[in-house]
């Protein structure tokens, strides 16, 4: 696929959006018909559940009626066109290689978390996390009634990330931890890792025989300079042998629906332990749907100007929304969103904490994702806002924060 190609299908921000922002409201979207499972009231704009409020790109559209048109929707074996496609697109946009043999899946990726707990762990062993981060991950590990060791990471001057490595050591040593779940990019505050920074948060796991997932579902909405590197390349691949990667086009190409996600195993044993485990938990075919509209993605140049384009709207909206609230709010904390279309924003300097809820449902009229969904008590005067939609809505809701949230 070369660069004339893709410029073919591209467009502009304001082209983008018209031709493909839906308004989604009466669809049994979760984000927009569903705010009575976690908001007081419905009458919400919806900025939390993390998908987009785009279609698909249309050449994924046109695959999926183009399979159903010509082919009963029966029990069905791998494509080997779909695993070839996933191959080219890791090779091509992230110079990571795979091997066939490599490949397994889940039905999404944190179900693939939880298989991954059943098979590799034991009731009340220790799983760490570096937090704030997705909330799923704790519940997963709970659920499982597996000990959640939070690692918190230090913030900057700057609102970005970093990991207290010492800590990180501590924490794996005393708690006698079995697994590590990393995030990369890292929900909820935007931070791509770095081959350095993932090279020593591994070198720590190896010393202390730590089993590596790497979830990568963020991996290729990069909106930042720092460029995507996979955990299985880290070191030239030196710890792809402990590792197991996930990802899916769920957040790429905005298809959570279709429930697929790559579970990537380079070790023989490892991967045989993961299938044994899912053999027993889940019994299916593969998922012509999904694997017809990965396909699509992963190799038709219209799908990747999409992505390329509606990257150019997230950042286009991060942008709007930190000149806007830095420049009436100059003493609130934005992180810096290198990766995700999720902004992570520190309230604290103008808000209690006892009263963020109030603010933002009562008075801003926003259904963000708070704080405290992502590590507890630490992070309750934050929240996360999805971007991933029309300029106009961010405009909205910048407007209302800036209306009710007094310097």
């Amino acid at each position: 696929m070369n660069l004339a190609e893709c410029k073919r299908f591209t467009m502009n921000t304001i082209e983008f959006t018209k031709t493909y922002y839906i308004d989604r409201r009466g669809s049994h979207s979760r984000k927009w018909d569903g705010e009575h499972l976690k908001f007081s009231r419905t009458d919400l704009l919806p900025l939390w559940v993390a998908d987009m409020d785009f279609m698909p790109p249309q050449c994924i559209q046109e695959a999926i009626c183009s399979y159903v048109k010509a082919n009963p929707l029966g029990y069905t074996m791998t494509n080997p066109d779909y695993i070839e496609a996933v191959m080219s697109w890791y090779k091509r946009r992230h110079n990571c290689s795979l091997k066939q043999e490599w490949l397994t899946s889940a039905p999404n990726v944190i179900t693939g978390i939880m298989w991954c707990i059943g098979a590799f762990t034991k009731t009340n062993d220790a799983i760490a996390v570096l937090s704030p981060v997705y909330g799923a991950f704790d519940t997963s590990a709970s659920d499982a009634q597996r000990q959640i060791i939070a690692v918190p990471m230090n913030r900057t001057e700057d609102n970005r990330y970093s990991v207290d490595y010492d800590a990180f050591e501590r924490a794996i040593s005393e708690h006698d931890v079995k697994l590590f779940i990393h995030c990369n990019p890292h929900n909820p505050v935007g931070h791509v890792w770095t081959e350095q920074e993932m090279d020593r948060l591994f070198r720590i796991c190896q010393r202390h025989h730590v089993l590596i997932i790497s979830d990568e579902i963020h991996q290729d909405l990069i909106t930042g300079p720092t460029a995507f590197t996979s955990a299985l390349t880290v070191s030239n691949g030196a710890y792809a042998d402990n590792i197991i990667a996930m990802s899916s086009l769920s957040k790429s190409f905005n298809m959570a629906s279709l429930h697929h996600a790559e579970v990537i195993i380079p070790n023989e044993q490892l991967r045989s332990q993961f299938n044994a485990y899912k053999a027993h938990v889940y019994h299916t075919d593969s998922d012509v749907i999904a694997e017809t509209a990965i396909t699509a993605a992963y190799t038709h140049p219209e799908a990747e100007a999409w992505l390329t384009d509606v990257l150019a709207v997230i950042r286009e909206n991060y942008e709007y929304l930190c000149r806007e609230l830095c420049t009436a709010l100059p003493q609130i904390r934005i992180s810096p969103m290198d990766g995700t279309y999720l902004a992570w924003i520190d309230f604290g300097a103008y808000v209690k904490a006892e009263n963020m809820h109030d603010l933002f449902e009562n008075k801003c009229r926003i259904a963000p994702s708070f704080g405290e969904w992502f590590g507890g008590k630490n992070y309750t005067t934050f929240v996360r806002l999805n971007l991933a939609t029309s300029l106009e809505n961010i405009r909205t809701a910048t407007h209302n924060i800036i209306k009710y949230v007094h310097p």
